[in-house]
């Protein structure tokens, strides 16, 4: 868990700056004013007119997309940002660390050649919202650490 969300203000910045910061919002549980409820429902849109929020976009742990009004939601249930190889939407953390991967393998691709500063902070960024072991072993990045050679020897 990166850090936990306090109201739809911190959901939205992370959800518009969700390339620069990676990871995803996901909540334990949001029941709506109708009694539904969905357990680890990932959201994925967080729609504002003027100056207020209006609708939620939501993934549920079945796959199915729901765009629901503001005013429809009843609660909320822990919702914490988390890196996408920690959802527990299995459905929707298979869906973004593919998305994940294919910019990975495509960053690399268009900067082959070149290590810049600003490379190695986004494609770090993208290994580790994914995991850095599942990262590595679809994608060559000498640049990070790599954890089966950081084991640490002690000789006396």
């Amino acid at each position: 868990m990166r850090y936990e969300i306090n109201g739809y203000t911190d959901m939205y910045t992370v959800i518009s700056n969700e390339r620069k910061i990676g990871g995803a919002v996901e909540a334990a549980k949001i029941r709506l004013r109708s009694g539904e409820e969905f357990s680890h429902a990932v959201i994925t849109r967080l729609e504002m007119c003027d100056a207020q929020f209006c609708s939620i976009g939501i993934v549920t742990e079945e796959g199915q997309r729901f765009i629901v009004h503001i005013q429809d939601i009843g609660m909320v249930i822990d919702p914490v940002h988390v890196n996408v190889s920690d959802l527990c939407n299995i459905k929707m953390r298979e869906m973004k660390m593919a998305e994940r991967l294919k910019r990975l393998k495509r960053l690399v691709e268009l900067n082959e050649g070149s290590c810049t500063l600003p490379f190695r902070e986004e494609a770090q960024m993208l290994a580790e919202d994914i995991g850095i072991e599942y990262a590595l072993s679809h994608v060559d990045l000498p640049f990070l650490p790599n954890p089966d050679k950081s084991r640490v020897v002690r000789i006396a």
